[in-house]
């Protein structure tokens, strides 16, 4: 994609995009922004122009999303991967849960009932 394409892009939903990052930590949107800044000082070294407008576009943006967020007290985003791990830990605990119940099924204990004891007649008669 060229940059005068993603420039547009980036004009024509510039609300989504604050938007969207607004759901992102702050300490991610930190990161971002430190990010734009050295691509930014690249792309002045290399006097690119096209890529330092761009530039400008995205570090505006991450700006308003952390205002964004901090103004309107927007929760973080949870993180996938921290998704998927729980959803992982929760299929691996049910299939072991279930895996112990058709184990306890295929082989069940038997329980024996107490045989009463049978005591000698003599042990009968000392209570008297």
């Amino acid at each position: 994609m060229s940059i005068a394409v993603r420039i547009k892009d980036c004009i024509d939903n510039y609300d989504k995009y604050v938007a969207l990052m607004a759901t992102l930590p702050d300490k991610e949107l930190a990161i971002k922004l430190d990010l734009v800044h050295i691509q930014s000082e690249i792309a002045y070294k290399t006097k690119n122009t096209g890529s330092l407008e761009l530039l400008e576009i995205w570090r505006t943006q991450i700006i308003d999303a952390r205002i964004y967020k901090m103004d309107n007290n927007i929760p973080d985003a949870p993180n996938e991967i921290q998704e998927a791990i729980a959803d992982i830990e929760t299929f691996v605990s049910k299939t072991e849960e279930r895996q112990d119940i058709l184990i306890e099924f295929n082989n069940p204990v038997k329980k024996s009932r107490p045989k009463a004891q049978q005591q000698k007649d003599d042990s009968q008669l000392s209570l008297f």
